[in-house]
């Protein structure tokens, strides 16, 4: 930019990739507005930075926009996790501990959740590309957070592209993927699905703030 003679030719080519990135996230909203609720299985593989498998999961999760979010895995590493809008609960069976945090908090620190909600302020700190029916998640050089997202959906013949895959890079290398099977969008999910009951015998740790 610095340089008279390229310095039209690289505002025009920064001017044009601001306006694909806020297409590309106007697209992957758009995508996800047909979604009220969704379950669906999974199977998570969590990669370390030399591509070995570190960790498979599988189980369930179930989602109703625009706030709530459920996911179980199965033991041996079961875990639950619940967030009913306001408040996000993280139980682990294994060692009988729920933390709890505010939801609000929670969407700033996970790219993850802002697929719950496309009124989040936490949009704002990530640049949004695509290649066709997935999208990139990239955070911004100045958010607090260095976690990026791709989304991938596939093509469906006479009906709305459907949410297939997740890939979190956490920033230092590790990858999770997330692929979804026997996907229901648009079903009735019982209210108890998001509302999480703490075990009588399990320790709380509640980071929300106090008031």
């Amino acid at each position: 930019m610095k340089l008279p003679r390229t310095a039209i030719a690289i505002a025009l080519f920064a001017s044009s990739g601001n306006v694909f990135a806020l297409d590309a996230k106007t697209d992957l909203q758009e995508l996800l507005a047909p979604i009220s609720t969704l379950k669906a299985e999974f199977q998570q593989h969590v990669l370390d930075a030399d591509g070995e498998l570190v960790q498979e999961l599988q189980g369930e999760l179930a989602l109703a926009r625009p706030n709530k979010f459920y996911w179980h895995s199965d033991a041996p590493d079961e875990l639950v996790l619940v967030a009913d809008g306001q408040a996000v609960y993280y139980f682990d069976p294994f060692v009988e501990q729920v933390t709890i945090s505010a939801q609000s908090e929670a969407a700033n620190q996970s790219p993850f959740l802002l697929l719950l909600d496309a009124e989040a302020s936490a949009w704002a700190d990530y640049e949004v590309s695509n290649e066709g029916l997935s999208f990139q998640l990239v955070p911004l050089t100045t958010a607090e957070q260095q976690q990026s997202l791709q989304v991938n959906f596939v093509a469906q013949e006479g009906a709305p592209a459907q949410l297939n895959e997740l890939v979190l890079d956490d920033g230092q290398g590790q990858i999770t993927r997330i692929q979804l099977r026997d996907v229901k969008a648009n079903v009735a999910l019982p209210y108890t699905t998001f509302s999480f009951q703490i075990p009588e015998n399990a320790v709380v740790d509640d980071q929300r703030p106090t008031q």
